[in-house]
């Protein structure tokens, strides 16, 4: 095809689909002698191909010369019409010119000039005066016309004014007339309408004040039944952690600390008596002066009546609730009793179960570190019977050169004795035997014969007893070492055990660390508590003198005074159910302080401390139900007697507790404030273990909340902005630090949680309870923010999993290759290869041990900062494919290490690091499966290598290897020692030749900079912002709960 293109130049006509025609196209191939066809070309005799070049380039140079002569032909001739057109256009400017000059002279071009400008000005001047003069016209008529037209509208406002005015007050004169007339009639029916009604009135609430005499009675009774039955329980768990207290070693300091904090909480409660009187005090005064108050109130004497029976009715139903609540209570702390009870003989149980437990576990230790010990000195035993084995074979070797000297020297001797050296000289060795008539030789032969047998069978034996003592040692060591494989499990999980237990103990100690905030709660639920019975004290006395003052209006004065009995009682029976309710959180706070001094005690032995603080920790979860219930009664009692108290006296509102909406007030210029101190300045050690995971993005929420509740689009923006802006600063200024990064990972997706959790969709209102569902945003839709959120937490993501890459990266090489963690393979070598003394370095700095506690490490700081647990897995899987990664990238590169005992060591720190995923629950993270490929080149380098049954057994089995990895492990896999052999080429060919079938990558190494996609799941907060407070420590004072 390439000649035929290049000679189509001399083709007559163009012709592609016969040769034939195109050989006789060209004029010079007319001759069928100086051609030939083949099946696919054309094939030429000598000469005719530089024949055909020559009148091709012939052709060619005609044709080069005729494109040139019409190009050039071309140009000139354009260029020759253009010069031709320019000097046509000069010769018509030029004849017309002169035309011009000789038609006309310049004086009459200068008349006609002038004549045209005196024109111009004077056809302007007529025209701008004609304009003048209609300007001025029509100015003149408008400002008449308007004038008129505003006096005239003028005129008519300001007489429908004076109407107005008029119609006014006229009609004002006649509607108080109206009105005046008809409040006379009302009030007269009024008036008698109500005395008659009061009347009536007064007669059923003597009646229903005797039936509530009895229920009070009857309720005080069971009550005081109650109380007793109480306290007696009571008494009896003071005696059980009495008998408890006196089986610890550590009751005597314990006692001293509970004495001193005893008196300083008796100087406590010396100062609160004092601000008690002080405040009975200051009650007194207000008594006076609400009395003085009260004077001017004697007017209003039906309407106070009306309101009394209002009044009467709540105390009613507060009674009622009031009942109900005490015996529900009562029911719950029965429960609670038997529960106690039972869990006390089950803690008990455990308690002795886990003693007997651990007691035999330290009796195996000490036999199994008895045995330890035993282990050095049986290997020095090993050593020794070794050494007697080469003495042994070294003596046997000697002696037997020894016999063979012997033996040569007799029978030298036995020859030189006879005198037969022409004999001698033609004896054959066949013919020995016949020497000697009396047979003198042949015996001494045969006895030597004998001893050298006699030897051989000595030392046989004496070496089959060196190998069977060696095979016994052996089967010790291994026995040994399984024994010390055992020890070391036991070893790891009385590890595991006792981080268990440190965690927990951690997590009872943060528990124990919330329970003054739990304090100061109560303290001001009392105070709360205080108010209210002080306010039902005041409203009480009011409603006395208010009774004595109807004494004057009304005549029945008899049933007054039987009213007024009767709310004495009910008086008394407040005073006493608010000092009980008072009293029952003052027990429970002596309580917690009590169990805080029995947690804060440090014990000599560690299960001892850990019942002890699961024991504490279960009835500190107890006392938070009891004070959650609790809480949420006082509430409901709060809000019945705030009603009472608005009713009844509605200048004091400050008093009455507020309910939490779950909002933090806050200022537009404390934005610069909250970002320094909430985001910036907040450090994630010595907080988290103190506070709910991701409290700083609820804090967030809380002000986001206030801003949506204010309907303020600036202020939520600014917020926002500046909220989004602190954390990447934050990020930006600790971009290494591990733990900081991890800390605000966590609060970016509990904030990007809440936002969803509140944004009232129903996809995210699934489990939400509906106090939190009253907590939703009302008027801002903030699905923008969630996805400036999203991508701010995938950045943070990538930056946080770098971090963990960088400081574990290069503890990998070392830590699963170089490390020797087998003992009993340590000492091989590959032959062919030297020592690498940088390997070595490493090895000394990281062992495996190092690549789990760094794990650890990591966990452990993850859970910490409340990190999502979906979120956590994913980052640990990420972990390990990069340990898999790097791992099988240096076997690759590296030849000294493809060998049979490299194979045990990986697969062997493949099961410690799968051990550490199942002690941390991480199964289900898809970790182990990143591992997959190191763990098929493990089996790889320990598996037989041989026949092509085990080809086909590599085929099958290295799934996830490519096939140039595998054919790279192969290639490179050298022998432990001399006597294994090494893999035949054949066979890489015979699994090369099985795995061209596959369609996967060709690629050698692994891209170990691969990221896996990362989804932040949603999870719900079970906390509820209404229970949510600031810690001191964020110096956070100017935000208000609202």
């Amino acid at each position: 095809m390439g000649r035929k293109s290049r000679l189509q130049v001399l083709y007559s006509r163009f012709i592609f689909s016969e040769m034939t025609l195109i050989s006789f196209s060209i004029p010079p191939l007319q001759d069928p002698s100086q051609y030939q066809f083949g099946r696919t070309k054309i094939f030429f005799r000598a000469g005719q191909v530089a024949y055909l070049e020559k009148v091709r380039s012939d052709r060619l140079r005609q044709a080069c010369i005729m494109v040139q002569k019409n190009i050039r032909g071309w140009l000139q001739r354009k260029k020759f019409l253009r010069i031709r057109q320019a000097a046509v256009i000069i010769q018509q400017y030029f004849r017309g010119q002169r035309t011009l000059r000789k038609a006309i002279t310049a004086r009459a071009l200068k008349e006609t000039w002038a004549a045209i400008v005196i024109q111009k000005y004077s056809r302007g001047y007529l025209v701008r005066r004609l304009c003048q003069l209609i300007c001025v016209a029509t100015l003149t008529i408008q400002a008449f016309a308007r004038g008129f037209l505003a006096r005239k509208k003028y005129r008519k406002m300001l007489e429908e004014q004076k109407a107005l005015i008029l119609q006014k007050y006229a009609r004002a004169w006649l509607a108080r007339r109206r009105f005046q007339s008809i409040r006379r009639f009302i009030l007269n029916i009024q008036l008698s309408y109500r005395v008659q009604r009061l009347q009536k009135k007064l007669e059923e609430q003597n009646k229903e004040n005797h039936s509530l005499l009895e229920k009070l009675t009857v309720l005080a009774s069971s009550h005081s039944s109650d109380i007793e039955t109480i306290q007696k329980l009571h008494q009896d768990l003071e005696k059980l952690t009495r008998q408890r207290k006196i089986s610890e070693e550590n009751e005597r300091k314990n006692r001293m600390g509970y004495e001193q904090r005893v008196s300083g909480f008796e100087k406590h409660n010396l100062g609160l008596q004092e601000e008690k009187k002080k405040l009975e005090k200051e009650l007194q005064k207000k008594t006076e002066e609400m009395k003085d108050k009260l004077d001017n109130l004697t007017k209003q004497l039906f309407s106070d009546v009306q309101r009394e029976e209002r009044q009467r009715i709540l105390l009613e139903k507060n009674f009622q609730s009031q009942k109900q609540d005490y015996e529900k209570r009562i029911e719950l702390l029965n429960a609670e009793i038997m529960l106690l009870k039972e869990e006390n003989a089950q803690l008990q149980n455990q308690i002795q179960e886990m003693q007997q437990a651990q007691d035999g576990l330290k009796i195996e230790i000490e036999e199994l570190s008895n045995q330890i010990k035993t282990i050095p000195e049986l290997r020095k035993e090993i050593d020794f019977l070794q050494i007697q084995k080469l003495d042994a074979e070294k003596q046997l070797q000697f002696q037997k050169h020894e016999m063979r000297e012997k033996m040569s020297e007799i029978t030298k001797q036995l020859l030189e004795s006879y005198d037969f050296r022409d004999v001698r000289s033609r004896l054959s060795p066949e013919d020995l035997q016949h020497l000697n008539e009396d047979g003198e030789l042949w015996f001494a032969y045969e006895g030597l014969k004998k001893a050298t047998r006699v030897l051989e069978k000595h030392f046989q034996d004496q070496k089959e007893n060196y190998e069977r003592e060696i095979n016994e040692q052996n089967a010790k060591i291994n026995h040994l070492s399984q024994e010390i494989t055992h020890l070391q499990k036991l070893f790891r999980e009385e590890n595991n055990t006792n981080e268990c237990i440190r965690l927990q103990v951690a997590r009872l100690t943060s528990e124990n660390m919330m329970l003054p905030d739990l304090k100061r709660q109560v303290s001001e639920l009392q105070k709360q508590k205080l108010d209210l019975e002080n306010h039902l004290q005041d409203e009480v006395a009011k409603k006395n003198e208010k009774i004595e003052d109807m004494k004057d209006w009304t005549p029945q004065n008899p049933d007054e005074e039987r009213s007024q009995k009767q709310a004495l009682p009910l008086r008394k029976d407040l005073s006493a159910k608010g000092k009980t309710v008072a009293t029952f959180p003052e027990f429970q706070r002596d309580r917690l302080e009590k169990q805080s001094e029995r947690a804060n005690g440090t014990g000599s032995k560690i299960w001892q401390d850990v019942a002890y603080l699961t024991m504490e920790n279960t009835d500190l979860e107890e006392e938070l139900d009891k004070k959650d219930r609790l809480i949420k009664k006082l509430q409901d009692q709060i809000r019945t007697l705030k009603k009472s108290i608005e009713t009844g006296h509605e200048e004091s509102p400050s008093s009455v507790l507020r309910e939490y909406l779950g909002m933090l007030q806050y200022r537009k210029e404390d934005e610069p404030k909250i970002s320094q101190n909430l985001i910036l300045d907040l450090k994630p050690r010595g907080v988290v273990v103190n506070m709910i995971p991701g409290l700083p993005a609820h804090i967030l929420f809380m002000c986001v909340r206030y801003a949506d509740y204010l309907n303020d689009d600036s202020m939520l923006k600014s917020f926002m902005n500046m909220a989004i802006s602190g954390i990447k600063q934050v990020i930006k200024e600790h971009a290494g630090d591990f733990e900081m990064l991890s800390f605000w990972l966590s609060n970016t997706c509990h904030f990007l949680n809440c936002l969803k959790q509140y944004s009232g969709e129903e996809e995210f209102m699934k489990h939400n309870t509906p106090q939190q569902n009253k907590n939703n945003l009302i008027h801002f839709d903030l699905s923008e923010y969630r996805q400036v959120l999203s991508d701010l937490a995938i950045r943070i993501y990538h930056q946080f999993i770098s971090v963990m890459e960088t400081s574990i990266q290069p503890m990998i090489v070392p830590g699963m290759l170089e490390y020797e963690s087998l003992q009993g393979i340590s000492g091989l070598k590959p032959t062919g290869f030297r020592k690498r003394s940088s390997s070595i370095d490493d090895t000394d700095a990281y062992t495996m041990t190092s690549i789990l506690q760094q794990l650890s490490y990591f966990y452990t700081t993850m859970c910490q900062n409340g990190l999502d647990p979906e979120l956590l897995k994913q980052a640990m899987r990420q972990l390990f494919f990069l340990i898999g990664a790097v791992t099988l990238n240096s076997l690759f590169l590296r030849k000294d290490m493809c060998s049979c005992r490299k194979g045990m060591q990986i697969r062997c720190n493949i099961s410690y690091l799968e051990e550490w995923l199942k002690e941390k629950n991480l199964q289900s993270s898809s970790s182990k499966e990143t591992l997959e490929p190191l763990a098929q080149a493990a089996w790889l380098l320990q598996v037989k290598k041989i026949t092509e049954e085990d080809a086909k057994e590599i085929s099958e089995h290295c799934t996830t290897l490519s096939a140039t990895q595998i054919v790279k492990i192969l290639n490179s896999y050298t022998p432990i020692d001399d006597f294994e052999k090494r893999i035949a080429p054949s066979f890489v060919r015979k699994v090369q030749g099985m795995l061209n079938s596959r369609q996967n990558s060709t690629q050698l190494m692994l891209d170990t900079k691969y990221l896996f996609q990362v989804t932040f799941p949603f999870t719900p907060s079970p906390y509820p912002l209404e229970m949510i407070e600031i810690p001191s420590s964020f110096k956070l004072g100017f935000l208000t709960r609202i």
